[in-house]
């Protein structure tokens, strides 16, 4: 879509927001609203956050619009749209079913399009974290330079004296932060690094973690959160369906099912694996339709440095044909010294990894993470990783 047809349905999703949430009484004004964007982390980001909020206020008064779910205060549900950042009519219904169960603090994921779009556009949010910006969506934005600053349009909703935590090792998120200096002068700005992170406390696996609940943490401060209730809160959080969960069989081997998609989050899965890995590290994963193209080659090449198998397998093709995926994929395998093949049908390929692996090996299981379905052409096909193999343990047991 060229620029001007782009910028004109920009207006419309602008305007579209401005009815919705007039349509459902401008719910925003009535809560803390805090948001978080970025490539990677933003959900796992988002959970702790929402955890730390909920140390503090209780569980009644939270709630969260992620990639994974809805909490409506003590309400729970699955987001299975399989979109970040959902049209204005599903926030705002949320924002008004949230003010209607009395919550008073939300925390909500930004994607690049809808920062991009102005589909929230009104919403003011009370602190904001960049977790990150790496290569995404350029089948959309085009350039790192314009992912970069769709991102950096979170600063518009920033309410004055409102803090934005970003992530200062990170290139392109210094690259926003510039940008959003030069366009606003009065930002309250907290960077955190790598360094600051390594020292953060916390039961889940990865520096990539202790990097999202530092920036939490951050933004839970500036909140005025005690450190009581940080710290309870961080450590509530134990586990993340779907990202970084391991599954063990009874023989010796593990799974690790997450939701890595892009080559910067899968790269730091591997390396935080490896630590675990006595044996082999076995990739399983394959591509979404309907996204970057360019970044499918990147993906296996990295593999192959990290993996010592790789199999190749079907994960939401949406309508983009098959054999065309596969291509761009085993394009970045035309010098992989590791054996690798294609197996189609990810249950097959789930069981081949789980037969091949042995007492000490991991298996990497991504890009669905805790999906419930997968998009299979315009069908919604019930799926879960974590539940697959599960079922498929008791098969090889």
């Amino acid at each position: 879509m060229n620029d001007v047809m782009q910028q004109l349905k920009n207006v419309y999703h602008y305007l579209q927001a401005q009815a919705w949430r007039a349509r459902f009484g401008w719910p925003d004004r009535q809560l803390h609203i805090y948001g978080i964007t970025g490539t990677n982390g933003k959900t796992t980001t988002a959970i702790v956050l929402a955890s730390l909020l909920r140390q503090a206020h209780g569980r009644p008064a939270v709630g969260l619009l992620s990639t994974e779910y809805f909490w409506i205060g003590e309400t729970e549900e699955a987001n299975n749209t399989h979109m970040t950042s959902t049209d204005a009519k599903i926030v705002f219904a949320k924002l008004r079913q949230m003010v209607s169960a009395n919550v008073t603090h939300l925390v909500l994921e930004l994607t690049s399009h809808a920062l991009d779009q102005h589909r929230l556009a009104g919403l003011e949010l009370e602190g904001a974290i960049i977790t990150n910006i790496t290569h995404e969506h350029l089948d959309y934005h085009g350039t790192m330079e314009r992912l970069m600053a769709a991102k950096a349009r979170i600063a518009n909703y920033l309410q004055p004296g409102a803090t934005l935590v970003v992530n200062g090792d990170d290139k392109w998120s210094r690259a926003a932060l510039d940008l959003m200096h030069r366009r606003h002068h009065d930002l309250t700005v907290q960077e955190f690094t790598r360094a600051q992170a390594a020292k953060v406390k916390t039961p889940l696996t990865g520096a990539f973690n202790q990097e999202n609940v530092l920036a939490a943490s951050l933004v839970a401060r500036a909140a005025g959160l005690s450190e009581e209730n940080i710290a309870a809160g961080v450590a509530s959080v134990t586990q993340i369906p779907g990202r970084v969960e391991w599954l063990e069989h009874p023989s010796g081997f593990k799974v690790v099912v997450d939701f890595a998609l892009t080559a910067d989050a899968l790269e730091r899965l591997y390396q935080a694996l490896k630590p675990h890995v006595a044996g082999r590290l076995i990739a399983v994963f394959g591509a979404a339709g309907r996204r970057d193209r360019a970044k499918r080659p990147i993906l296996t090449k990295l593999a192959a440095r990290y993996a010592d198998e790789l199999i190749l397998t079907q994960d939401e093709p949406y309508e983009d044909p098959e054999d065309e995926i596969y291509a761009e994929l085993e394009a970045g395998l035309t010098d992989a010294t590791i054996p690798w093949q294609r197996i189609e049908d990810r249950r097959e390929a789930i069981l081949y990894a789980l037969k091949e692996a042995k007492p000490g090996d991991v298996i990497a299981l991504t890009g669905m993470g805790n999906y419930n379905t997968r998009m299979v052409g315009s069908k919604a096909v019930d799926w879960n990783d974590r539940e697959v193999v599960e079922e498929l343990f008791k098969e090889i047991t």
